[in-house]
């Protein structure tokens, strides 16, 4: 008797854990709801305000939003439907006021979304121009939670287009929950303006405060309109708020200009770099004045043009942004490789005749033009720029940093580094150096000169072909790109002195930095003739540049 009723608990239980699993295994067969219903609750008297005689239909939409602002799936999901269906004609009504939903094609109720039996009962709403503008606010401002960055951006800039018509609570929630600086900067302004324009002081003093709390170009825009508004001379307080917030952006934007300034001549040191740097070895070395460095570099821009289209029509879309890393080795090994056949087949002739090196060079240079023309034609190149270099970003007001020009600034430094490297730690360096000191001793010892010679131009010309790659994201791309950069090469050359990598890299960076300073002020050609004055004065007291380094004899 005792060992039955110890038995009696455990038998219960396995009954309930069976019943347990037989409830799971019914609740397994029966099919789950493709679509959570949104809860019905309230959206009938939102949604018969359109249909209605008596009805707000914009205060209605206003309700339609903070619902798709919310956390419930299936609130988000009505209020995008109505929304949608609002601005595509899909929104009806029924003779009792009622209001029905065109959703994929079907007729749903629009406050519970269930099929709708109205029938053919049904006339169409049509909203007013008014109504259009608001339904164009509304629908940005559920956009303004979406996870695509690319969604919220431009409903930030749709929101601050139609700025009077913005919800500030709304944006205001949806400005909290921002992490991109960029959207967040879009939204900031439509507040701004919507508070700039409000006819309650506090509200503009406010906005004031606002802007000049968070400085920027667009800001200062628009405190300096708010001068010329009459409402706004005639309030002391309104009028002292703004001159005061225009005063102290003015001091925090100046910062940012000064460093945009740097960094633009920072960007163009580095274009200037990487066309000068081979020119700097050929030069140097070899003492040849080649007129068809340009062309190397505009090699080298054809050659990231034909990896671009291999990418393009052999390779995912997903890899495609790659293709920039792909053509620096193919544009180096391009231009090297035709810059050792101009070297055997046209410079080695003409070693010790510097005009006829520089007329054959001329017409080296002349020739690959035309050829280019034939093969791709004269017009510009188009290319895709990988989404990795596209925009930037603003560290602090008035400086806005470009991945591409960051990109070419890294690329300049790595490959300044990798030259460094090969000249000083590599056996070809040594043979480059004992060649460029002494020729007629090198040679005594064994180094064979032409082919080091070879080897010199070949490696000259692939680093201006590295240049031509960087420039694709930069500057236009055709025929006679090259022609823009050899002279700007050349003045780097003479001015840092020939040969001189530590010159090349002081040169660069004095010659981008003094050109950016002066071009703002007094334009390109001003700025081209400084820089060219400045250089005949400092080769008049330094012929051979500002770092000298023995040459071939």
């Amino acid at each position: 008797m005792t060992t039955r009723l110890h038995r009696a608990p455990v038998r219960i239980a396995r009954l309930a854990r069976l019943v347990c699993a037989g409830g799971a295994l019914l609740c397994s067969l029966v099919p789950a709801p493709a679509r959570a219903a949104p809860d019905a609750s309230g959206h009938t008297a939102i949604v018969q305000a359109f249909c209605g005689t008596n009805g707000d239909p914009v205060a209605a939409l206003s309700q339609v939003v903070a619902a798709g602002l919310s956390a419930d799936a299936g609130e988000r999901r009505w209020a995008r439907d109505v929304v949608d269906a609002l601005g595509n004609g899909g929104l009806g009504c029924t003779s009792d006021a009622r209001a029905t939903l065109t959703v994929d094609g079907r007729q749903v109720d629009a406050d519970t979304l269930a099929p709708s039996t109205a029938g053919a009962s049904v006339s169409p709403y049509v909203p007013s121009i008014v109504m259009m503008r608001h339904l164009a606010v509304a629908s940005a401002e559920l956009d303004l939670g979406d996870p695509d960055r690319a969604k919220r951006l431009a409903a930030a800039q749709q929101v601050e287009k139609f700025f009077t018509l913005l919800d500030p609570q709304l944006v205001g929630r949806a400005l909290h929950a921002e992490h991109d600086g960029a959207v967040a900067a879009e939204l900031r302004l439509a507040l701004a303006e919507r508070g700039l324009n409000s006819t309650v002081r506090s509200e503009r003093l406010a906005a004031i405060a606002a802007i000049a709390g968070a400085p920027s170009e667009s800001g200062r825009t628009l405190l300096a309109n708010l001068l010329a508004d009459d409402t706004v001379r005639a309030d002391p307080a309104v009028l002292a708020a703004v001159q005061s917030a225009i005063a102290d952006l003015d001091r925090r934007l100046a910062v940012g200009h000064a460093l945009s300034v740097l960094y633009s001549g920072l960007s163009y040191a580095g274009v200037l770099l990487l066309t000068a740097l081979g020119l700097s070895i050929v030069f140097g070395l070899m003492g040849v004045i080649n007129l068809a460095h340009g062309e190397f570099i505009m090699l080298g821009a054809y050659s990231t043009y034909l990896v671009e289209q291999a990418f393009r029509a052999w390779l995912p879309a997903s890899a495609f942004g790659a293709y920039i890393f792909a053509a620096l080795p193919a544009a180096f090994v391009m231009c090297a490789i035709t810059g050792m056949l101009l070297e055997f087949f046209v410079i080695r002739f003409l070693y010790r005749r510097p005009l006829e090196t520089l007329l054959a060079t001329w017409a080296v240079s002349i020739a690959l033009i035309k050829l280019v023309q034939v093969i791709f034609g004269s017009q510009n190149v188009e290319f895709v720029t990988p989404d990795f270099l596209n925009g930037g970003f603003e560290p602090i007001a008035g400086f806005f940093v470009t991945y591409n020009r960051l990109f070419a600034i890294a690329v300049a430094l790595a490959v300044f580094g990798a030259t460094y490297a090969v000249i000083r730690y590599t056996k070809i360096g040594l043979l480059m150096r004992a060649t460029t000191q002494l020729r007629d001793m090198a040679r005594c010892l064994g180094v064979p000169s032409e082919r080091v010679d070879r080897l010199a131009f070949g490696f000259g010309a692939g680093l201006a072909g590295l240049a031509g790659v960087v420039l694709t994201q930069i500057a236009n791309v055709n025929p006679s790109m090259g022609t823009d950069f050899v002279v700007d090469s050349f003045m780097v050359v003479v001015l840092g002195g020939a040969g001189s990598l530590a010159g090349t890299v002081v040169s660069s960076f004095a010659l981008g930095e003094i050109n950016q300073f002066i071009e703002p002020f007094y334009g390109a050609v001003a700025a081209k003739v400084a820089v060219l004055l400045l250089i005949v004065l400092i080769i008049q007291k330094r012929p051979q540049g500002l770092f000298t380094v023995r040459t071939r004899v």
